[in-house]
């Protein structure tokens, strides 16, 4: 390269690590642990949303016994898209994060795997379902704790469900 050429980059490469320093930002020492990063916590984000959006059909199934088949059906939907993600996240994480965590996902989308297959099978009641899906939300919070939600003061949501069904 011509020593003009990187004349003129440099000013460029100033003006970056100026606009990195002064946000608090770093290069990340392996560049493609950016881009890991980023689909990881795409994939945690689909994987809380889905399995909220599990636990509300059960709920609903269990309040109203109104269309049981379509709210339970819907369920399949969002526990395969929850395993879906979490299958993704096992890679994302082994970069991004840790080993540890990766193994943590490839738990979690075990477990998510099961509880889809029962479902599937008729085997499970929409008490059952609120307690596995919580059970899986407090696993995927217990190595997120980002999207730990089990303590909040606004809804009193409590994780534990005592009684249902009695």
């Amino acid at each position: 390269m011509e020593s003009k050429h990187l004349l003129l980059l440099l000013p460029i490469g100033a003006f970056i690590y100026i606009l990195l320093s002064k946000n608090n930002l770093s290069i990340p020492e392996n560049p493609s642990a950016g881009k890991e990063e980023y689909y990881l916590r795409y994939n945690k984000d689909e994987i809380m949303k889905n399995l909220v959006a599990t636990e509300e059909h059960f709920r609903n199934v269990e309040e109203s016994g109104i269309d049981r088949e379509g709210f339970l059906q819907c369920n399949v939907k969002h526990l395969a898209s929850s395993e879906s993600h979490a299958d993704e996240a096992i890679s994302h994480a082994l970069i991004a994060e840790s080993e540890e965590s990766s193994k943590n996902f490839r738990t979690l989308r075990n477990n998510i795997r099961n509880l889809r297959y029962d479902l599937q099978g008729g085997q499970i009641s929409p008490e059952d379902g609120i307690r596995r899906t919580r059970a899986l939300r407090r696993s995927f919070e217990s190595f997120n704790p980002d999207y730990d939600i089990s303590k909040c003061e606004a809804c009193e949501v409590h994780v534990e469900i005592t009684g249902l069904g009695a």
